[in-house]
């Protein structure tokens, strides 16, 4: 269990990068050999790369590199700091909800309507189930932080040395 708490976003997009530079590479060879395109290529590199920036997201909450702003909280106490700290992280598992839920909403209605991906003929659902993957495995990462901050006083913004 600790190995796909480590490797699993990694794995994601390490495979998707690797899916988008076969799928581009092979796109251009058939441009540019044979005068034509693969359209089913264009269509699996661009879920790829969508894929691969909503696992970024979840990988780069779970390393504490996400973006975030903390001239404020290097100025208070290290006391009122570990709440502040833990506040932000709070408001920011509240948004990874609601993205989490949107996302199903979001889905759930491009499944309902039909659409689907022209070239593969799949369902749009495919490439929204990234949001609903993101936002949940997110929400699971900041609650791990939250636990961090609340029950250990972990306030570093680098990457975890414990898993």
């Amino acid at each position: 269990m600790r190995a796909l708490e480590k490797w699993f976003e990694p794995t994601v997009i390490v495979a998707m990068l690797g899916a988008i530079i076969v799928l581009v590479f092979a796109d251009v060879i058939a441009r540019f050999a044979f005068s034509t395109s693969i359209a089913v290529a264009n269509e699996l590199a661009r879920l790829s790369f969508v894929w691969m920036i909503y696992f970024g997201v979840s990988y780069a909450i779970r390393e504490r590199r996400h973006m975030r702003v903390t001239v404020i909280l290097d100025m208070l106490p290290q006391g009122l700091r570990r709440w502040v700290f833990a506040l932000s992280e709070a408001v920011f598992l509240i948004y990874s909800v609601a993205v989490c839920w949107l996302g199903i909403v979001i889905t759930q209605q491009s499944l309902d309507r039909g659409k689907i991906l022209s070239s593969t003929e799949w369902p749009t659902a495919v490439l929204y189930a990234a949001i609903v993957f993101s936002g949940g495995l997110s929400a699971a990462r900041l609650v791990h932080s939250l636990w961090r901050v609340l029950a250990r006083g972990d306030l570093r913004l680098g990457p975890q040395t414990d898993v």
